[in-house]
C-alpha cells in the first residue's frame, strides 16, 4: 500500500515517539486532524491551513470496538472491550482488559506477527480504533456465584443463568473460571418432581453414621447463607470413600461435579484456591486430597492450607501490592469449603478454624453410595437445591435473619465448655442452616412433622458428638498440651529426668526418669535432666526441657518459640503459680544450693496423662 505525503508534518520529526503521547487523545470535530480505516488499514488524516491534506499510516489493520464489557465479581468491577479486527483478510473477534488496550501491546498477541503497528504511532492507532468505532454497545457481565440483589428481588447465580423467586432462567449473564462452570442448576420443576428430589437428598444422610451425615448435609444448605467462618474436613485414610463422600455433597450444586470433576485440589497454588473461594459465593466449594507423603514439598502444601483455612476463618484476604505501588484489592473466600485429607494440617490455630470429621473405614454404606451417586449424575441433588434457593429468594432477609439469631442461641447453650471458642459458633452455623432446610423440606411436603422433630433431635446429637471429637484434634495440636506429652514420653522413654531439689535420686525414681543400677543399689539417671521434683510440685528448667521436647518431636516440631509456650502453659492452666510481682510465668526458686527460674508444674501432669486429658475436655 502506498500514501503520497502531500505536506511535510511533524510525523518526520526524530522526536515523533516522544511527541505522540502529548497528542494520544481522540481529536473533536473541529481539529484538522481525523482517523479512518481504508484499505484493511488505519491511517491518521491530518489537514493544513491551507487545506492540503496528508495521510500517515498508523497500522496494516484495522479494528472497532464492538462490546464495552463489564465484568462485576459483587465487590469490585473491571472492564475489558471486545474487538473485531481484520488483518489480511481474516477477521477476528476478542477481547481485552481496558488497561491492556490502551498500551496497545495485545496486537501481535492477538492478531499474529502479520499485524503491523508502525513505530511511534501506538496512541495514535488506539485513539483511531476509539473513533473508528462509533457507537459501543455496553454489557454487565457478573463474574461469580451466589446472592445478588437485582430490581429488588434476590436472584441466585450459577453458570447456567439465575435463579429467583418464579424458579425460572433470568437474561443474565454470568461467565465464571472454568473450575466453577459445572456449578449448573436445573431451572423449574413439578411439585411431584421437587418433593422427590428433596426426598433424594435426605437420603444422603443414610450414607455413613449421622456424625458424618448430617455436618456434611448441613454444610450443603447452610453455605448459600454465606458469611462462614469455618471450614469441614473429612479425614480419613484413603479407600474410605471420603472423596465420594464431597462429591456428594458438591453435586447438590451441578451434577457435573462429581469425583472426577471436583473445582479444587490441594495441589493448586494458594493464589488458585484463593481466587476459587472468592469467586464461588454462597455456595459449597470442595477443596480435595490434602495429602502429605512426608517429602518435602509437604511444608508447600501445609502453606497452602493454612492460608486457606486461615483466610476462611478469619473472612479475609491477603494484601497485595501492585506494580504502580498501590494496594490491590483482597480476595476474601466467600464459599463454605468442604477440605478432604489423610492427615489434618497440623498447626492448632488452622485446627481451631475446621471442624473436623472422621471417615473411616466401613462408615460408608456402599449401596446407598451407589443410589445417591446415580441420583445426584440424574441431577436430582441439584434439584432439589434448584427448589430450596427458590424458597430462599422469596424470603432471603427474614432468613438471614433467623439464621442469625438461631446461631446465637445455640452458641449460648454451650456455656463456654468448648475445647476452642471457635467451635460453638461454627457448630451452631451447621445445625440452624440445617433447621432453616428441614423447615423448608416440611413446606414442600417432603417430610411430615414427626419426621421434622425426629431429624431436629438427630441432629443435636450428631453435632454434640461432632463437638466431642473436635477435642481430640485440638489436643494433639495444642502447642502446650504437647509439651507436657513429649515431656512425658522423655521421662519414660529416658531421654530426660527430674532430680530431687538438692540434685539427688528423687521419691519413686523410675518415675522420673531413672532406671535402678545393674549390680548393688541405687540409680542412674536417664538422658537430660530437665527439672526437680519436690513432693506434688515440678519445677521445670525451661530451657533444657523445651530442647528436650524439640528434639524428641523430630520433624513435627512445637510450632511456637520458647517464650510462647510458657505463655500458652500459663494460658491453659497448666502452671501452678506464677510471678505476679515481676508479671512472669517463671518463679524463683533455690533448687541444688542455686537460685533459679523455673516453670511450676503440678507432679500429676507429668505422671498420668489421663489427668490431664480429663482437665482439658473441663476447660
Amino acid at each position: 500500500m502506498k500514501f503520497r505525503m502531500i505536506w511535510m508534518g511533524e510525523d518526520d520529526d526524530p522526536d515523533e515517539q516522544r511527541l505522540s503521547k502529548r497528542r494520544a487523545t481522540i481529536p473533536d470535530a473541529a481539529s484538522p486532524t481525523s482517523y479512518e480505516e481504508r484499505d484493511g488499514a488505519l491511517l491518521r488524516r491530518d489537514v493544513s491551513q491551507n487545506g492540503r491534506v496528508k495521510f500517515t499510516p498508523l497500522a496494516n489493520f484495522t479494528a472497532r470496538i464492538v462490546r464495552d464489557v463489564i465484568l462485576d465479581d459483587g465487590d469490585q468491577e473491571r472492564r475489558e472491550f471486545e474487538i473485531e479486527a481484520q488483518v489480511g483478510g481474516h477477521t477476528t473477534t476478542f477481547r481485552v482488559p481496558v488497561t491492556e488496550f490502551s498500551r496497545m501491546n495485545w496486537v501481535l498477541r492477538r492478531l499474529g506477527p502479520q499485524a503491523i503497528l508502525y513505530p511511534g504511532r501506538q496512541q495514535h492507532a488506539r485513539a483511531a480504533i476509539q473513533r473508528i468505532s462509533g457507537e459501543i454497545q455496553q454489557e454487565r457481565i457478573l463474574t461469580h456465584l451466589g446472592w445478588r440483589k437485582q430490581d429488588d428481588q434476590w436472584i441466585y447465580l450459577h453458570a447456567g443463568g439465575a435463579l429467583g423467586t418464579d424458579q425460572t432462567g433470568s437474561s443474565v449473564r454470568v461467565q465464571l473460571c472454568p473450575a466453577l462452570q459445572l456449578y449448573r442448576l436445573p431451572v423449574g420443576e413439578d411439585s411431584g418432581e421437587r418433593t422427590k428430589s428433596i426426598r433424594m437428598s435426605l437420603r444422603c444422610l443414610s450414607l455413613a453414621p449421622h456424625r458424618i451425615s448430617i455436618p456434611l448435609l448441613a454444610a450443603v444448605y447452610r453455605a448459600p447463607f454465606g458469611g462462614a467462618d469455618f471450614s469441614l474436613f473429612l479425614a480419613g485414610r484413603t479407600g474410605g470413600f471420603k472423596t465420594a463422600l464431597a462429591a456428594l455433597a458438591q453435586q447438590h450444586f451441578g451434577a457435573g461435579l462429581n469425583a472426577a470433576h471436583l473445582p479444587g485440589h490441594f495441589g493448586s497454588t494458594a493464589n488458585a484456591l484463593e481466587a476459587l473461594a472468592y469467586e464461588a459465593k454462597d455456595a459449597l466449594l470442595v477443596i480435595d486430597d490434602f495429602a502429605p507423603t512426608g517429602r518435602h514439598s509437604d511444608e508447600r502444601m501445609e502453606g497452602v492450607a493454612e492460608r486457606l483455612f486461615r483466610s476462611a476463618g478469619n473472612q479475609q484476604g491477603r494484601g497485595r501490592m501492585a506494580g504502580n505501588g498501590r494496594i490491590r484489592p483482597s480476595l476474601p473466600p466467600r464459599a463454605l469449603v468442604l477440605a478432604t485429607g489423610e492427615e489434618v494440617p497440623r498447626d492448632h490455630s488452622i485446627r481451631a478454624r475446621l471442624l473436623i470429621v472422621e471417615v473411616a473405614p466401613g462408615d460408608v454404606d456402599r449401596n446407598t453410595l451407589t443410589e445417591c451417586q446415580g441420583a445426584g449424575e440424574d441431577g436430582q441433588l441439584a434439584a432439589s437445591m434448584s427448589a430450596y434457593l427458590g424458597w430462599i429468594a422469596s424470603r432471603y432477609e427474614q432468613l438471614q435473619q433467623r439464621l442469625k439469631t438461631r446461631t446465637q442461641e445455640i452458641r449460648d447453650l454451650s456455656n463456654g465448655r468448648a475445647v476452642h471458642a471457635r467451635l460453638p459458633a461454627a457448630l451452631a452455623e451447621l445445625q440452624g442452616g440445617f433447621e432453616i432446610w428441614l423447615q423448608f423440606a416440611l413446606e414442600q411436603g417432603a417430610i411430615t412433622a414427626a419426621e421434622h422433630e425426629e431429624w431436629e433431635q438427630r441432629s443435636v446429637c450428631a453435632f454434640s458428638e461432632l463437638a466431642r471429637q473436635q477435642a481430640r484434634y485440638h489436643q494433639a495440636s495444642d502447642p502446650a498440651l504437647r509439651f507436657v506429652d513429649l515431656l512425658q514420653t522423655a521421662l519414660r522413654s529416658g531421654r530426660a529426668h527430674m532430680a530431687n531439689r538438692h540434685g539427688l535420686v528423687p521419691e519413686t525414681p523410675g518415675t522420673w526418669g531413672w532406671r535402678p543400677k545393674q549390680k548393688g543399689r541405687g540409680w542412674i539417671p536417664q538422658g537430660t535432666r530437665v527439672g526437680w521434683i519436690t513432693g506434688s510440685d515440678v519445677f521445670l528448667e525451661p530451657t533444657a526441657s523445651y530442647q528436650v521436647a524439640q528434639a524428641l518431636a523430630g520433624s513435627e516440631r512445637l510450632p511456637v518459640s520458647q517464650q510462647t509456650l510458657h505463655h500458652r502453659l500459663r494460658e491453659r492452666g497448666l502452671l501452678a503459680s506464677l510471678d505476679p510481682a515481676r508479671q512472669m510465668v517463671q518463679i524463683r526458686r533455690t533448687l541444688e544450693g542455686c537460685p533459679r527460674q523455673v516453670l511450676h508444674l503440678k507432679s500429676e501432669l507429668l505422671q498420668e496423662s489421663t489427668a490431664m486429658q480429663e482437665g482439658v475436655q473441663g476447660l
